[in-house]
């Protein structure tokens, strides 16, 4: 394979890549806009249960995964804690 063909394979993988990033945060977003809506909607008491219920979740899960999966919790807690915190916000803004 000369260095054209690998440059071109290269970007074509790349362009793949990109692509499915992309994806992704498309699907993130709309998961995300989901629950701060559902939350959101929950009356405090239920709400703030929900994120209990979440928070002891992602703990007991941390305290049962191997290193790898321990930086995928990390990194899946500090997106929850966005969620949680903006629907919080909402409510808040909702209610006055």
């Amino acid at each position: 394979m000369t260095h054209q063909e690998q440059l071109q394979a290269l970007m074509v993988r790349i362009d793949a890549l990109e692509q499915r990033e992309r994806h992704l945060t498309y699907a993130s977003n709309a998961y995300q806009a989901i629950l701060t809506t559902l939350l959101g909607i929950l009356d405090k008491p239920t709400r703030d249960r929900v994120i209990s219920m979440v928070d002891q979740a992602h703990d007991v899960a941390y305290a049962r995964a191997n290193l790898e999966q321990k930086g995928n919790i990390l990194g899946a807690d500090d997106i929850t804690q966005r969620i949680f915190l903006f629907a919080q916000g909402r409510a808040a803004q909702s209610r006055k």
